[in-house]
């Protein structure tokens, strides 16, 4: 009798640790997610946006380190930088993660009109860090993207970061984050600032 009971223990102890890591099957991988390093925003015709995603390209095992891989930019055309996020998941093979995006590009004839509603909606974003670097390109924001040819580092990701991170070495680059635009946006005696660029 008591091994009996001993077994239905067993059983049921079983039962609980398989049912407690079953939702982990559900979860999101590394190979169903595509990692977003910036993202760019144009003005586009009716009152919508032109969002654009640079997205990280691995260099493939087979090929040499020293080998350039071409950038990959997707482009949307949407009412809000969110409806662009739900549009590309809807239709991509993964989904977005914003968690690595270095920086966020702006042009200059959006920046013109305002771009505090941007801001809001990408600051109330969780994967969006505030460390990420806000830019204002002369040009627009896809162009520059495409422009973007690293010669030292051969990951895109660690050029992004490198341009945030050579304010603390020269004057001439602005340490200008979202989250310092952000709070400078909210306080009625501060002003907003951004990195200005041209290509």
């Amino acid at each position: 009798m008591v091994k009996w009971i001993r077994n239905i223990f067993i059983f049921i102890i079983i039962l609980v640790i398989v049912s407690a890591f079953s939702s982990s099957y559900s979860s999101l991988s590394i190979d169903n997610l595509t990692y977003v390093l910036a993202i760019g925003v144009d003005v586009s015709d009716n009152d919508k946006i032109e969002v654009s995603f640079h997205f990280s390209n691995p260099i493939p095992a087979e090929s040499s380190a020293s080998e350039k891989v071409s950038p990959i930019i997707n482009t949307v055309t949407a009412s809000s930088i969110s409806n662009a996020i739900n549009l590309v998941n809807g239709y991509q093979g993964r989904q977005l993660n914003l968690s690595h995006c270095k920086v966020i590009i702006f042009s200059e004839e959006i920046a013109k009109n305002g771009i505090s509603d941007e801001i809001y909606t990408l600051i109330n974003d969780t994967q969006i860090r505030p460390s990420a670097n806000i830019i204002i390109s002369k040009c627009n924001a896809k162009y520059y993207m495409e422009q973007v040819k690293p010669e030292i580092e051969n990951l895109l990701s660690n050029y992004y970061e490198l341009l945030a991170e050579s304010s603390k070495y020269v004057g001439h680059i602005p340490n200008a984050t979202i989250g310092d635009f952000f709070n400078s946006l909210i306080c009625k005696t501060c002003e907003p600032y951004a990195i200005l660029r041209w290509y």
